[in-house]
């Protein structure tokens, strides 16, 4: 058992390396993003109960017009107001199958619709970047990874029923000596 589980292992060990690093990174850059210690933007006074000032409101529902009337059954999943310029912009992204961001001016037109990317950090993470056999190959690593969670437990287990008592077979599997 041993002999499968090493060879499960070593077979199995790189693509651990990448999903391993590839996740920590991607968890960095959403802690980094949060928290990112960004200044408060002074906004000019609110007339609505949201805070946000009824000209961008009234660009926003425009904008989400606009939207619906190019695609009535689109969902969208979140709003994100750009304030780097003095006017405001707004980024709708949707949902569904094929998801696309839309930035909407300050005046409620749209100036560009464009399908959303993942990022190379994403794709490589959940094998997306080699296409549909990256996909498989994830499938095929995750059942690696099933063999060697099953190989594992059947080695802690043998080891457990293979010492006189519970007690040292629980200092076994711990690797605690005696």
């Amino acid at each position: 058992m041993r002999r499968y589980h090493r060879s499960i292992s070593l077979l199995f060990g790189l693509f651990l390396l990448v999903i391993t690093v590839t996740g920590v990174l991607l968890h960095v850059r959403e802690f980094l993003d949060e928290g990112g210690g960004k200044e408060k933007v002074q906004q000019p006074s609110s007339t609505l109960a949201s805070g946000m000032p009824a000209e961008w409101t009234t660009a926003l529902n425009k904008g989400l017009a606009a939207v619906y009337v190019q695609k009535p059954d689109v969902r969208i999943e979140r709003i994100r107001i750009d304030l780097k310029d003095e006017k405001p912009r707004f980024v709708l992204q949707t949902g569904g199958e094929h998801p696309v961001n839309y930035i909407i001016a300050d005046d409620g037109h749209i100036l560009k619709a464009a399908p959303q990317e993942k990022n190379l950090l994403l794709r490589l993470h959940t094998g997306e970047v080699l296409g549909d056999a990256g996909e498989v190959l994830a499938f095929v690593m995750g059942l690696g990874l099933l063999g060697l969670l099953v190989t594992g437990g059947v080695m802690l287990w043998q080891m457990f029923r293979a010492a006189p008592n519970g007690k040292t077979g629980l200092r076994r599997i711990f690797g605690v000596k005696p």
